[in-house]
């Protein structure tokens, strides 16, 4: 029987790896992975559990930018969500350095488990959010 471990990795494809790349490492403040060589047009970002690979593709048109309403997306991958332990604070440090898609919003799982979180885009649209995760009693 398969025992998958855990996410190693996952890989983004842009038309601008150096932008994306100075989106991770500066705006967001993630190391590299490997060191980055901007001639090579692909960058290796410690994203702490994983590593995000940003690499280039000249093939068709992106995605249009996904919207904080599941439902209004079409399928498939939508998000990377980044845990913080304050968010008010993180959205403050973020704020003017991102582009913000939303306020922020508060969700709350039927068995007590909540989330506060802020949906922004990266510079391609890629959603990302940043999350403050509360466990409830009852799974703590």
């Amino acid at each position: 029987m398969l025992k998958l471990k855990r996410i190693d990795n996952m890989d983004i494809l842009t038309r601008d790896v150096d932008r994306l790349a100075g989106f991770y490492h500066e705006v967001l403040g993630l190391d590299f992975h490997l060191p980055y060589e901007p001639a090579e047009e692909w960058a290796a970002i410690n994203m702490g559990n994983l590593t995000l690979y940003i690499f280039k593709s000249e093939v068709g048109e992106h995605e249009p930018p996904r919207t904080a309403v599941n439902a209004d997306n079409a399928p498939g991958y939508d998000s990377i969500a980044f845990e913080v332990e304050n968010l008010d604070d993180a959205v403050a440090w973020l704020d003017g350095k991102v582009a913000w898609v939303d306020e922020q919003i508060n969700w709350k799982h039927p068995n007590g488990t909540w989330y506060r979180y802020r949906p922004f885009h990266d510079p391609d649209g890629n959603m990302l959010y940043v999350t403050e995760p509360h466990q409830s009693e009852a799974t703590s």
